[in-house]
């Protein structure tokens, strides 16, 4: 199956998406809504147990928002388990803990990050650590207050990272997964360059690397991780445009390992519509393998299939969910033509 959240801001938005993926042909079949609620952005998916679950944010009017959790049943239908009542202005990403014990949201209206207790039947609990984000950064128009808009787990459980677009930095807490209790580190944060805007961090399956895609200057920087002590070090820095691209108009957007981590994919929206396949060199350098046009406008999101064969993407200001094809030899991607219309598609997940 495939999840499809949705970002559709006027009223009567519909919700979390479901279809059957056929893996034969790269298409997805039989799309409908698995659960009608507003605005749910960008689910998560745990298995817990014999069963599996998913976890979405919605909206419930102005400055009113709802975290939930749903039981998937037989055929992919959404069965509710429980629901918390949130003041988050919005869940613009979510991340689940490798035991499936703790999910951490990120607002970036607010600049919130707050993390929930997962029991071993699925409810949710209320909120077991709250925090607000302090400070801004230097872009005027962007960055005048925090904006949590990445969560990434660490490869050993024991961090979370979250990318604030808002103050250049990757913030690092302490993770205890069996509470789901959020501590900062020390040292708290890594502090990226002026203006950059970390959105979001990809952690290499080696568990050394982790890629932070730079939404308002349009690079992708590389780390060294320490997952003893939490610690992140720059190694490099790639744009995402080539020299001369419009900066000032681009918003680079995801970053997304394929199945053998020998590629990673990323993407440029507003000055160019286009996907990036990046190839991982020695030491995790990255080298820019290919630019395939977009064929729509927005990329939010992307996933590999299962078979490592595809790239669903989320098209999401063309209404359109859309299959890439892969080269297994050279990462490059091929618009196959085949699209599912979906209402601002945000996130594809596979389960």
């Amino acid at each position: 199956m495939v999840y499809i959240g949705t970002t559709d801001n006027t009223a009567g938005g519909d919700g979390v998406f479901v279809a059957r993926w056929d893996a034969k042909a790269g298409a997805l079949r039989n799309l409908r809504v698995a659960a009608p609620v507003h605005s749910a952005g960008f689910p998560a998916l745990a298995q817990i147990g014999a069963e599996r679950y998913l976890f979405a944010g919605h909206q419930l009017g102005e400055g009113k928002a709802r975290l939930s959790s749903y039981r998937i049943a037989h055929g992919g239908d959404l069965e509710l388990v429980n629901s918390i009542d949130t003041d988050h202005f919005d869940f613009v990403h979510t991340g689940i803990d490798h035991t499936h014990r703790a999910l951490v949201t990120a607002s970036y209206g607010s600049g919130r990050v707050a993390s929930y207790h997962i029991s071993p039947q699925g409810r949710l609990s209320g909120p077991v650590t709250q925090l607000q984000l302090e400070g801004h950064g230097p872009n005027a128009s962007r960055q005048t207050s925090p904006h949590a808009h990445g969560v990434a787990i660490a490869p050993g459980n024991r961090f979370v990272l979250i990318n604030d677009l808002g103050t250049d930095q990757i913030r690092v807490y302490k993770l205890d997964a069996a509470t789901a209790r959020l501590e900062p580190n020390d040292p708290p944060h890594f502090q990226a360059a002026p203006g950059s805007g970390p959105r979001h961090t990809a952690f290499h399956p080696n568990g050394k690397w982790a890629y932070s895609i730079n939404e308002i200057d349009s690079t992708i920087t590389q780390l060294a991780w320490d997952d003893a002590a939490g610690k992140l070090t720059l190694l490099d820095t790639v744009p995402t445009l080539p020299p001369g691209g419009d900066v000032a108009n681009n918003r680079a957007g995801e970053v997304v390992f394929d199945r053998t981590a020998k590629y990673l994919y990323a993407c440029n929206r507003g000055a160019v519509e286009e996907l990036l396949t990046f190839a991982v060199g020695a030491g995790g350098k990255l080298t820019l393998a290919g630019r395939t046009p977009l064929g729509g406008k927005e990329a939010r999101h992307f996933a590999v299939s299962p078979d490592n064969r595809f790239l669903v993407v989320a098209r999401q200001f063309s209404n359109q969910v859309a299959v890439f094809a892969r080269d297994a030899k050279t990462g490059l991607l091929t618009d196959t033509g085949a699209a599912v219309e979906v209402k601002v598609p945000s996130c594809v997940l596979f389960a």
